[in-house]
């Protein structure tokens, strides 16, 4: 327990060092990347744009205001015939609403973008996160085994001192010690990298301290429901589907952009000295050169939505074989945990008891408490290590599926 206090203290000193520390949840680091992360601002101010964009979708030409003079002889006033009215152009109708249907379309696959920036961030954030955890874990088993080769340094050299045991061994203990101190000085150069990962990733100018421990919480789970909840949620296809919807709809806008245009005119209108007459008229527009940029439009549409159709059957593809690999490596780290859980950690203490026992009273040589302490410490460590490789298994299938795992 001391030992377990000492070695967070010694993490917090590091730490302070340059930075202040602050000691937060996964939740609270999660939330404060999303705050402050500048992708997702920008992201965000996409979709403004876009829907902003929308609004032009009903781009109707300006109302013309036009006079005509006919008959003139001599001045301008000296006329036959005046006209004094209004003019107006529009697409037939339907084009607006399609070229609003596309631009709705454009605003969901900003959305959909959006998403998948904080699915990946949030992935990044819960990778850093892990890995700290995970090395603060090995940094206090590596402090651990430090502690048992110091231990054992003292009684190679008592008993060598006696005359009981052979130089050799106390040089064996030395040169092992050393090792360990230099493997927790690697550890505690990886912890200060994590820290900076997360740092950075949070934009914040403190140094993180885990709240929680390195542990992990068993979870039933079913291939076909994550696989379901991956073709529904993940970003990637999300963005893919919202582009093919965008094409199909720029189909339909090209074709309605072949249909005739429509214009009216109204005018007050002043024959001699006679006023009061007033008139209409109302024209189409018939687009004879459709086969020039309406028919590249509705073709280049067509490659689009043909594009994206296939992107989406890559997608897809693709999402089902990462989820098979994840899911396998779930299973695999349930297995591996409920080896160490069940199994091999009680006899790594027990190994460890036992040869500690019998060499101080001298049944072992340090040849084979060197053995006894190699296979309890790896033990040990490949138990963290499946710790680790479960919860990154979970990670992975959160990104996939776009979805907190409880």
């Amino acid at each position: 327990m001391y030992r377990k206090i000492f070695n967070i203290l010694i993490i917090i000193i590091l730490s302070s060092s340059a930075y202040s520390q602050n000691k937060l949840s996964l939740e609270e680091i999660i939330n404060i990347a999303l705050q402050n992360n500048q992708g997702i601002k920008s992201s965000k101010l996409n979709i403004e744009k876009e829907e902003a964009i929308k609004l032009k979708a009903f781009n109707i030409p300006k109302l013309g205001l036009f006079a005509e003079y006919e008959g003139i002889k001599g001045s301008i006033n000296n006329f036959e015939n005046r006209k004094l009215g209004i003019s107006q152009e529009i697409e037939f109708p339907s084009a607006y609403f399609l070229r609003s249907d596309v631009q709705s379309s454009q605003v969901q696959i900003a959305k959909a973008e959006l998403n998948r920036l904080i699915n990946e961030l949030k992935f990044e954030v819960k990778q850093n996160y892990y890995n700290l955890l995970f090395q603060i874990k090995m940094h206090e088993l590596a402090n651990e085994n430090l502690k048992i080769y110091e231990d054992f340094l003292f009684i190679a050299s008592r008993k060598y001192e006696v005359g009981s045991t052979s130089n050799l061994e106390v040089l064996s203990a030395k040169v092992n010690k050393i090792k360990f101190e230099n493997n927790i000085k690697n550890i505690e150069s990886q912890i200060r990298v994590n820290q900076s990962s997360l740092k950075k990733m949070m934009n914040v100018d403190y140094i993180i301290i885990p709240e929680e421990d390195l542990k992990y919480t068993e979870v039933t789970l079913a291939k076909e429901n994550l696989l379901a909840a991956a073709f529904s949620n993940n970003p990637e296809l999300s963005i893919v589907r919202f582009q093919k919807e965008k094409f199909s709809n720029k189909i339909l806008l090209s074709k309605a952009e072949l249909l005739p245009g429509l214009s009216f005119r109204y005018y007050n209108q002043k024959i001699g000295n006679e006023s009061g007459f007033w008139g209409f008229e109302v024209g189409i527009g018939i687009p004879l050169w459709f086969w020039w940029e309406q028919t590249g439009s509705i073709k280049e549409a067509n490659y689009e939505y043909k594009i994206s159709s296939s992107d989406e059957i890559n997608i897809r593809k693709s999402i089902e074989s990462e989820l098979n690999q994840a899911f396998e490596e779930y299973q695999n780290n349930i297995r591996q945990l409920n080896f160490f859980t069940y199994e091999a950690l009680a006899e790594s203490d027990e190994i460890l008891r036992q040869a500690k026992i019998s060499f101080e009273e001298g049944a072992i040589s340090y040849v084979e408490l060197l053995q006894a302490l190699t296979v309890a410490y790896d033990i040990k460590t490949q138990n963290l290590y499946s710790v680790f490789n479960y919860n990154y298994s979970i990670i992975k299938l959160e990104k996939i599926t776009a979805g907190d795992i409880k």
